[in-house]
């Protein structure tokens, strides 16, 4: 005997099955790896559980089943990942440098001292008691050794700070904050972005700033991906139609030069006849706003008028959109 039967088959990429809601009986992770930027990865422990979350909800179901293929060494990792029992590690100490600048902006922390102090009151402090292998420090050491490192790794952020003339330590080791160290907390930018900033020589044109803001880490979630190249290319130099008004330099092989093309593009009012790329064009200018209205503040610090005539220029662009 033949049952005809319907089954509901929804088959999603990684990106849709994370932003939409689509939930189901059955949810089957085909791989754990993820191709970005000519190599392969894992994803990430949060969109894993997002996705597995998919299976099952209380109106539509009373039980549901996710299945994850990966490789045989990772099965412990990620049964302690569904199972909630993997444990929850700080990232602080890759943004500690961020932090500690907000942090002194806000008069929060005014001195050395106090800055050790508010560094033991993280979550990092904890976690690198109970798990210092995790964060470079060997297993083992005494109480004493490990509150020295932790200090190191406190002093050596604020001496970054002060070298790049962020923050101002004097004497007595008390911190303020500086007028640029002011503009990366207000805008929330990252230091290597603000790095970029202080690297400007004062003669900078309009395309030189469009290649400092494209090169800002506010960007790095975008990438380059092989299927966008043909559209990219021919958007930065076509003998048949309108292109960007700076072109690149041969073809298009990085992110910043993605990101140029696309900003470029946009402002000229040129067609981008791919969706992913469309949908990435509003990322970067949501982030862009910000940036660049950060580098017109900042370059109105320089006393330097074609730069800061350029960087006003830039950030109204980025506006007008």
């Amino acid at each position: 005997m033949t049952i005809n039967v319907s089954v509901c088959l929804a088959v999603a990429t990684s990106t849709l099955a994370m932003g939409v809601n689509l939930p189901a009986h059955l949810v089957i992770i085909k791989s754990t790896m993820q191709y970005v930027k000519g190599v392969f990865e894992e994803y990430a422990e949060s969109q894993i559980l997002q996705m597995t979350g998919r299976a099952g909800r209380p109106q539509f179901d009373d039980s549901a089943t996710a299945v994850i293929m990966t490789k045989y060494s990772n099965k412990m990792k990620y049964e302690a990942i569904i199972g909630g029992t993997q444990n929850i590690e700080s990232s602080l100490h890759k943004n500690l440098i961020e932090h500690l600048n907000a942090e002194i902006v806000l008069n929060t922390i005014t001195d050395v001292s106090i800055a050790l102090e508010w560094l033991k009151s993280t979550f990092l402090y904890i976690r690198i008691l109970k798990n210092p292998t995790y964060y470079g420090i060997p297993e083992g050491l005494d109480m004493d050794i490990l509150e020295t490192k932790l200090q190191e790794m406190c002093v050596e952020s604020l001496n970054t700070l002060r070298d790049h003339g962020l923050i101002n330590m004097d004497e007595g080791f008390d911190l303020k904050p500086t007028d640029t160290g002011k503009l990366m907390a207000r805008y929330c930018l990252a230091f290597e972005s603000i790095k970029l900033f202080l690297g400007l020589q004062g003669n900078e044109d309009l395309n030189d700033l469009v290649n400092v803001v494209c090169q800002c880490k506010e960007f790095i979630d975008l990438k380059l991906r092989n299927n966008e190249k043909k559209v990219l290319n021919t958007l930065n130099k076509d003998k048949n139609r309108v292109t960007i008004r700076f072109p690149i330099n041969g073809k298009i092989k990085t992110t910043e030069q993605k990101i140029s093309c696309l900003l470029q593009a946009t402002l000229g009012c040129l067609p981008i006849n791919e969706f992913s790329l469309n949908q990435d064009v509003t990322k970067i200018f949501r982030s862009g706003q910000r940036v660049s209205k950060c580098l017109y503040e900042f370059c109105m610090l320089q006393n330097n008028y074609n730069l800061l005539m350029n960087a006003l220029q830039l950030s109204k662009c980025f506006r007008s959109r």
